[in-house]
């Protein structure tokens, strides 16, 4: 039986995050508190966690657009 989730894309203004490693879960929990809202828990793999270590320590080059 497959479970089917749809979410529509958001943008969130956080005030804090925190992040553990967890037995119980298996992995990695990521908990954002947004600026408004309820706190929002993300459950990682180790490599999901390692790769958005490495993606946060050198972000990719946004180019800010021109104006003519």
């Amino acid at each position: 039986m497959a479970i089917e989730i749809k979410m529509e894309k958001q943008v969130l203004a956080i005030d804090k995050w925190e992040v553990a490693m967890s037995e119980a879960v298996g992995g990695v929990v990521l908990i954002l508190y947004p600026a408004e809202g309820d706190v929002v828990p993300i459950i990682l793999k180790p490599g999901q966690a390692t790769r958005l270590g490495h993606d946060l320590q050198s972000p990719r080059f946004i180019p800010k657009p021109s104006i003519q």
